[in-house]
């Protein structure tokens, strides 16, 4: 098989599973609202939620679905992975969204992983600057854009190694680190980006199970100042 119909057959192997698991949410969607008994019209009002819901679901299967590109592009595994984030509510435990990780480039997952966590800290610098915390939310702002700078200089244009492009990002981070930590959501986003950064191609995170702590086991470390940074992840607290 040539590598064009290698990739073909793993982009059509994925697009295969979002049919597959449609048709799952389809199907539950009609036996819930094709029910007709006594007892399902006294509890339809607390199933209308859940419709909702999977309506919801069904949607945005729908919408990736049709415009997954390729399992190579960006845009297509952002919103694959969005997707599969959205289906950890516990409303849709019984779906269980399919494995694709392995046929996706590791370079490719971190580039989304980060970028979906920087959409978050956008939101939440907007919401701090709408609250009254103007300095926080400028602060914020400037995070993401810092670190969306690397990640194109890093994962697109490779202008940047990837030790390189760790010890400046979470440098980013520390520097704006004793200002953000104060606000709740800014402190949860801060744990997941160091903890993403701080793990790129050689690292592995232990979950110490003790007061929310993390615990990161590198195999490597290019430098004491990327030592330092990386071990300041066990003092944040959620």
């Amino acid at each position: 098989m040539s590598i064009q119909a290698e990739n073909n057959k793993k982009t059509e192997d994925i697009k295969a599973s979002l049919e597959i698991l449609l048709e799952e949410l389809e199907n539950k969607k009609q036996m819930i609202a094709t029910r007709n008994s006594c007892f399902y019209k006294i509890v339809h009002y607390f199933q209308r939620d859940k419709l909702e819901l999977l309506n919801r679901a069904a949607c945005i299967l729908n919408k990736l679905n049709n415009k997954f590109h390729s399992f190579d592009d960006f845009n297509s595994i952002k919103k694959l992975r969005q997707t599969e984030l959205f289906f950890k509510n516990p409303v849709l435990k019984e779906f269980a969204f399919f494995s694709y990780k392995s046929q996706i480039d590791s370079n490719l997952l971190d580039y989304v992983n980060i970028e979906i966590k920087l959409d978050k800290l956008s939101k939440k610098a907007d919401d701090l600057y709408r609250r009254g915390y103007h300095v926080e939310g400028i602060i914020a702002n400037g995070v993401e854009n810092d670190i969306r700078n690397l990640n194109r200089w890093h994962f697109e244009k490779k202008l940047i190694d990837p030790n390189d492009y760790k010890t400046r990002a979470l440098a980013i981070i520390d520097k704006a680190r004793p200002t953000l930590e104060q606000h709740r959501g800014c402190k949860r986003i801060l744990i997941n980006l160091i903890a993403l950064i701080s793990t790129l191609g050689f690292a592995f995170i232990v979950n110490k199970g003790v007061n929310n702590r993390f615990l990161f086991c590198p195999e490597t470390k290019s430098s004491e100042q990327l030592t330092k940074l990386e071990h300041s992840v066990s003092k944040l607290n959620y």
